[in-house]
């Protein structure tokens, strides 16, 4: 094939299999310049797909700064709203909230349903819990009136993350049960796999080990040997907690070791901090309290600069303990007051989970 062949088969390819477009991609040289923006953005949704979301913004910036004029319009909008989906993965919701708006001031019709469904996911990113289920519940109606299951699978998986976090296990758990038959309805496998995601989250926090357990793990062989890296580490993961509440530490940080792997290969900070936060719980448990608050307070600084708010909460109250057992218990309790205290303004209940 020729440079231009390989660009349309790279293209065609993006939806099914990332890695293959990324392989069919002919180098930016072999294309005529007014087509190199179009090979980089193909380029960077190949790599988001795979979880590469920081190589994948550096493309997307690339292409919104090189793409001018009328003619470039759908281009840049299609850049703007995969560096928002991109940046919010990364806890980045300010930036992602300028490329959405970037992408509105394009007012092109066609991008309209994709531009609202991203609206909601930062909205959802940003903790905005109920605004968020405000968006998304008319488009999971429409998309079951159309009987289009793959979309009703990833919205309801994305009401059922809003819900756990509000604290309303039930329904969250329920949504990610209809996620995952949509999913299959839909022959969606990575659909059934963050449907099992959100269903092994639930069951966590709600005491279910052994249930979370076993859906994590079936989710970690629906991504085996896939080039979705991001998966992969959150299935090991989510695992290595459930494992780690279960008593078994050896088998959850050998987890946790996966997945760290697989996080810093993706340089996903935020996600990386929450490998950390889980092995300092493990570490606590085995009584290595000094070695167990260098993982936390690393794990904590990542998250402050994610403007994660969850894990920071996690960070400040599993530190707390491990300083009031060394007898720093001022110190603790002042940790632990500040960990309240953002939760609630947050209006999640991360200090209730007992079983994270």
């Amino acid at each position: 094939m020729n440079a231009l062949d390989r660009l349309d088969a790279a293209r065609a390819a993006l939806a099914e299999d990332a890695a293959r477009a990324l392989r069919l991609l002919p180098g930016a040289a072999a294309l005529p310049r007014p087509l190199r923006p179009e090979r980089d953005l193909v380029a960077a949704e190949a790599l988001r797909a795979m979880g590469f979301f920081t190589r994948a913004e550096r493309l997307y910036a690339a292409v919104l700064a090189r793409s001018r004029g009328a003619a470039d319009a759908a281009l840049r909008t299609e850049a703007a709203l995969g560096s928002a989906a991109g940046l919010r993965a990364l806890g980045k919701t300010v930036q992602a909230g300028a490329r959405l708006a970037l992408a509105r001031g394009a007012g092109l019709k066609g991008f309209a349903a994709r531009l609202k469904l991203e609206e909601a996911l930062v909205l959802r990113a940003a903790e905005r819990y109920a605004e968020a289920v405000a968006l998304l519940k008319p488009m999971l109606a429409a998309s079951l009136r159309k009987r289009a299951w793959d979309e009703a699978a990833f919205l309801f998986w994305a009401i059922g993350g809003a819900r756990r976090f509000q604290g309303r296990l039930a329904e969250a758990e329920a949504a990610f049960d209809s996620s995952r038959a949509m999913a299959k309805r839909a022959g969606d496998r990575p659909g059934q796999g963050y449907a099992l995601f959100g269903i092994g989250g639930a069951a966590r926090v709600r005491g279910d080990l052994l249930g979370s357990e076993k859906a994590y793990g079936e989710a970690a062989r629906l991504f085996a040997g896939s080039d979705d890296f991001f998966a992969r580490a959150y299935a090991a993961c989510g695992r290595s907690n459930a494992l780690r509440q279960l008593g078994r530490l050896a088998e959850a940080e050998r987890g946790y070791r996966e997945a760290y792997r697989l996080y810093s290969r993706l340089g996903d900070a935020v996600d990386l901090a929450y490998v950390d936060w889980g092995w300092g719980e493990v570490l606590l448990k085995r009584g290595a309290l000094k070695p167990a608050l260098s993982r936390l307070r690393a794990a904590e600084r990542a998250f402050r600069a994610g403007h994660e708010t969850r894990g920071v909460v996690l960070c400040l109250h599993s530190s707390a303990r491990a300083l009031h057992s060394l007898g720093k218990t001022a110190q603790a309790e002042r940790l632990f007051s500040e960990g309240l205290a953002l939760a609630r303004n947050a209006g999640i209940h991360t200090h209730l989970e007992s079983f994270t």
